[in-house]
């Protein structure tokens, strides 16, 4: 029996366990229904440290997302395929561009997707390429997603992953959605999601009456 084989159960006990004690409310909801009841393909963009409610909020959806090839990443996909994901392995780094076709393929069979646009490594909140190639080759809505916790608990990771402590108030806050198009240059689209994510973020943070801290966040 592999570590990931045991650990994969441990998380998910543990992340059911908090999340029966946290209070969720949604911010902008009607970005995502909206987009849902018009059968319009969605591409969930989020931070790699405010995607732990993001992607409880939309488990069970059949969402195609990336998770990388390291030993963790066995954790985190064995995780997400028992929520109700469909995982794609890769990374900007590993097996990023077989992946990024792969989720071109599903979008196609009607599944939307999600990617931490600056993950997994970073640098925090700075978007990567692979969510403009994605973007572009399916011609998807992107949909801005974060959150924010009454009670936060950031931890002393690159991008100071927040994680909310049990019994507090916190809001999934979703960026007014929007697509990317043919004409825009990848420079300004890039930062065109950047700020979407920021916006979101911002209001998030508002909504749950936090100051995150700002060391090693570019902002």
């Amino acid at each position: 029996m592999t570590g990931s084989t045991l650990l994969a159960p441990l998380l998910g006990l543990s992340v059911r366990l908090l999340r029966a004690t946290l209070r969720i409310e949604l911010l902008n909801g009607q970005h995502f229904t909206e987009l849902q009841s018009r059968r319009e393909p969605i591409l969930f963009a989020l931070w790699h440290g405010r995607m732990f409610l993001a992607i409880d909020a939309h488990r069970h959806q059949s969402i195609v997302t990336m998770a990388s090839q390291s030993a963790d990443g066995n954790i985190v996909t064995r995780w997400l395929e028992n929520n109700g994901y469909i995982v794609t392995r890769g990374s900007t780094s590993r097996g990023g561009s077989e992946a990024l076709r792969r989720m071109v393929r599903q979008v196609k069979l009607g599944h939307h997707v999600a990617l931490t646009v600056d993950g997994p490594r970073g640098p925090a909140r700075v978007v990567q390429g692979g969510v403009l190639r994605l973007a572009r080759l399916t011609h998807a809505w992107i949909l801005p997603i974060s959150f924010a916790s009454s009670w936060p608990l950031f931890l002393r990771s690159w991008d100071r992953y927040l994680l909310p402590k049990p019994f507090s108030r916190n809001i999934v806050a979703y960026g007014e959605p929007f697509k990317i198009s043919d004409d825009m240059s990848d420079q300004a689209a890039l930062e065109k999601i950047r700020a979407a994510l920021v916006a979101a973020t911002d209001d998030a943070d508002q909504a749950a009456g936090v100051v995150p801290p700002t060391d090693k966040i570019t902002r």
